[in-house]
């Protein structure tokens, strides 16, 4: 009895194999010719209407691409929109005046910085009659209890002001210069350096790595008759339209002549 049930199982296995086989088969033997598809240049994509388009790869996706990046950004900025939209009106249910205090700080927070000479020697090479860059300055906390200051998010790196907005600004500076005339036994000392004496400002910016002068003061050297020093008092200012990140220098080109500093500065506020 067993033996008759294992081999009508048997049977009923092999008629379903043939049946499954058969169906297979079928279903090729229907299909319709397809034209094959390059894997390296072509691809196709399932939209979500269920359709299937295949073309040249680079094709396809960059239309993907552009599409949801198009529908991204359109998303993220109709959640801005709305986003600011709510908080305006949140602020004004509680009578906050937001543009005019926004106005107004915009107006104080205007970067300016105002820096004043510090007793400190300058760098200088012997014989060097090239424009030097001034570095005797006090910056930063070393403005606290004088006249200087550095206000919002202008920098000091090298002896330059580092402007973090663009816009146009005033910038002006002043350097008074000393030279020895007699010595103190009052014997005439007599000068090697015989060249103009130039005072200049200049701007740079790591991007274009040109640096450039912006306005400058040129004034000849005195011969006088009487005391044991000669004076002189050099003052620019002008107006220019700077970039983010652009960087104001002083420049001297006789730095020997600051012997006393106290009294230089050099500053620029955005108007």
């Amino acid at each position: 009895m067993t033996d008759i049930l294992l081999k009508r199982l048997t049977i009923v296995s092999v008629l379903l194999l043939l049946i499954v086989l058969i169906t297979v088969l079928c279903i090729v033997w229907t299909m319709p010719d397809s034209k094959q598809i390059d894997a390296n240049t072509n691809i196709c994509l399932k939209h979500n209407n269920n359709n299937v388009q295949c073309g040249e790869t680079t094709e396809l996706l960059h239309a993907l691409f552009e599409k949801e990046i198009l529908s991204a950004y359109i998303e993220a900025e109709t959640r801005e929109k709305n986003q600011t939209k709510t908080y305006i009106e949140d602020a004004l249910k509680h009578d906050v005046k937001l543009m005019s205090d926004y106005k107004n700080t915009l107006w104080d927070m205007k970067p300016s910085a105002k820096l004043v000479g510090i007793h400190e020697k300058q760098d200088h090479i012997s014989g060097n009659n090239s424009m030097t860059t001034v570095t005797c300055w006090r910056h930063d906390k070393d403005l606290y209890y004088t006249t200087g200051f550095q206000r919002y998010g202008i920098r000091f790196q090298n002896g330059r002001l580092i402007v973090p907005v663009s816009g146009t600004y005033y910038i002006y500076s002043f350097l008074g210069l000393t030279e020895r005339r007699l010595t103190d036994e009052g014997i005439p000392l007599e000068s090697n350096n015989m060249h103009e004496i130039k005072h200049a400002m200049h701007k740079y910016n790591v991007l274009d790595t040109v640096d450039m002068e912006i306005a400058s003061n040129l004034q000849s050297r005195k011969n006088a008759s009487r005391g044991y020093f000669n004076y002189y008092a050099s003052q620019i200012s002008t107006l220019a339209k700077l970039h983010a990140g652009d960087e104001i220098s002083i420049k001297l080109s006789d730095v020997t002549l600051l012997k006393h500093t106290g009294n230089n500065y050099f500053g620029l506020h955005l108007i």
